[in-house]
C-alpha cells in the first residue's frame, strides 16, 4: 500500500522563527535578500507575486514598486497593501497574467509540491521569470540539526538537481543561480568550477532562476511533389495524355 506523504503545518512557522531569530537563519536571510534585490530588476507595470511570506520583503522590494507587488499566504499579514489569502496549490490569478513570481522556502513544506509548480507555470506569462529559494538537504548544518525533534530540518527538503528536473518537464529554462551559506556564510553565484560546486553542495540554501518557455511545434512539409489523385474516367479524358497518343 502506497504511503501518502503530508506536510507538517508547523514546519514552515518553525522555519520562519529560525529565519528571524537564529544567527544562521539571520545570515541566510541577509544573503537571500541581497540576492533577490539584485536579481528582481523591478520596473513599473510588471506584476510580481510572492507565494509565502518571509517577513523580510522590505529588504528586497523597493517601496516605489510596492503597488506592483502582491503577497499571498495562508495567513496574514493583512496590513500589507496587496495581500491575498490563498493556497499555494490553488492561486487566485488568471492564466498567464504574472510577470515575475517568487517562491521562497515554500515547496519543501508543501504536501503536493508538484501541484504548486503546475500553478506557478499556469499563472506566469510566457518568458515570465521564477525565483525559487530552497534549503539544501545535503548541508552538513542540516545533518547536525536532524537530532532535534519536530524541527523544520526534518521536512522533505528538495535537492536543487531534482527541482531543476521538475522545472524542465514544465518547459522552464532553469539554472542554479546561487548557493548560500557553507562554512563562510557567503553567496556563490553561478557555481561552475569544482571548488564552487563543492561549496554549493555544502551550502545551507540555494536559489534557482527559471524562465517560462513556450515551445511550438512547426509542421514540416514534404518536399516531394504531390501527385493529384485520378480516377479511371479522368485518366481517359486527360487531354495531355490524348496529345501524347496522337504524337505517337
Amino acid at each position: 500500500m502506497k504511503t501518502i506523504q503530508t506536510a507538517n503545518p508547523l514546519s514552515r512557522p518553525s522555519f520562519l522563527k529560525w529565519y528571524h531569530v537564529a544567527s544562521l537563519g539571520q545570515a541566510l536571510q541577509g544573503l537571500e535578500s541581497t540576492y533577490l534585490k539584485s536579481s528582481l530588476a523591478q520596473t513599473y507595470n510588471r506584476q510580481t507575486v510572492q507565494i509565502g511570506r518571509l517577513g523580510s520583503e522590505s529588504l528586497y522590494i523597493d517601496h516605489d514598486f510596492i503597488g506592483e507587488f502582491t503577497l499571498t499566504d495562508m495567513t496574514g499579514p493583512r496590513s500589507h497593501p496587496n495581500f491575498i489569502q490563498a493556497n499555494p496549490s490553488d492561486l487566485p490569478f488568471g492564466t498567464e497574467t504574472i510577470d515575475t513570481l517568487i517562491l521562497p522556502h515554500v515547496l519543501e513544506f508543501e504536501a503536493d509540491r508538484h501541484q504548486v509548480l503546475r500553478e506557478v507555470e499556469r499563472v506566469l506569462k510566457p518568458e515570465g521569470r521564477l525565483f525559487v529559494l530552497g534549503l539544501n538537504p545535503w548541508s552538513p548544518r542540516r545533518i547536525v540539526k536532524l537530532t532535534r525533534r519536530d524541527s523544520f530540518w526534518n521536512s522533505r527538503l528538495i535537492a536543487n538537481q531534482h527541482l531543476l528536473e521538475w522545472l524542465s518537464l514544465l518547459k522552464f529554462d532553469a539554472d542554479l543561480d546561487a548557493a548560500f551559506g557553507g562554512s563562510s556564510l557567503t553567496t556563490v553565484e553561478n557555481p561552475e568550477t569544482p571548488w564552487e560546486e563543492l561549496k554549493a553542495a555544502l551550502s545551507v540554501g540555494y536559489a534557482i532562476k527559471a524562465i517560462k518557455r513556450n515551445y511550438t511545434l512547426i509542421p514540416i512539409e514534404s518536399n516531394w511533389l504531390k501527385v493529384p489523385k485520378m480516377v479511371a474516367g479522368q485518366l481517359l479524358d486527360n487531354p495531355q495524355l490524348n496529345n501524347l497518343r496522337d504524337d505517337a
